[in-house]
């Protein structure tokens, strides 16, 4: 996801919840100013929980932690190339022997490249980050 758009989802997610019933809705509003706060200080705190790969901001976990080292690799390898990089599932299956010392499973590789990348004919893109549902 976009700088901008991680700060409107912010702006966004603190006013809904505001309008809850058993919510101090003063928490939320200041929440949602917070979103206007300088970026470098926003950023600081994004880069806690998503690492910035050319503009689009990744989750640096999963909702299932055995796939974290794996999901590092592919983010390490989209960081270390050109925006917009395309990678082969033999790019993507080479590294992660070498960065974690083992063979994956193809079940492991199905995961993590479906949460992070989308399918360009037999190559993977990083996901744009646009707002886009899957």
């Amino acid at each position: 996801m976009c700088f901008q758009l991680i700060c409107q989802a912010l702006r966004d997610l603190a006013v809904s919840k505001s309008t809850s019933p058993k919510a101090d809705p003063r928490t939320f509003v200041a929440a949602a100013y917070s979103a206007d706060a300088p970026q470098e200080e926003l950023h600081e705190i994004i880069t806690k929980y998503a690492t910035n790969v050319h503009g689009v901001y990744v989750w640096k976990t999963s909702e299932n932690s055995e796939h974290n080292p794996l999901r590092k690799v592919v983010i390490d390898l989209f960081c270390g190339k050109e925006p917009n990089a395309k990678l082969k599932r033999a790019d993507i299956m080479e590294a992660a022997k070498i960065a974690l010392k083992k063979e994956i499973t193809t079940h492991e590789y199905n995961k993590v490249v479906s949460e992070l990348c989308e399918s360009k004919g037999s190559l993977w893109v990083l996901r744009s980050g646009d707002g886009k549902p899957k």
